[in-house]
């Protein structure tokens, strides 16, 4: 296996470690929109940091798999 293929199962694993252990925070809605209730609708800054590294890893896949089918 080229290191190529072997950073393309390392990233998929990733992604799947990355759906499988991060519980989506449900979306609260409704007429009720108080303050509090805003505080607990926003993403916390680890919850965008799990965002922003998913996208990325997402991002790395889909470029990885386009290198893969060039070489391939």
């Amino acid at each position: 296996m080229s290191i190529l293929e072997n950073t393309w199962f390392l990233t998929a694993f990733l992604i799947i470690g990355v759906v499988m252990l991060v519980d989506p925070k449900s979306s609260i809605s409704g007429s009720n929109n108080s303050s509090v209730m805003g505080m607990f609708s926003s993403p916390s800054s680890g919850q965008q940091f799990i965002y922003r590294f998913s996208a990325i890893v997402i991002a790395s896949f889909f470029l990885l798999s386009l290198g893969l089918s060039y070489v391939g």
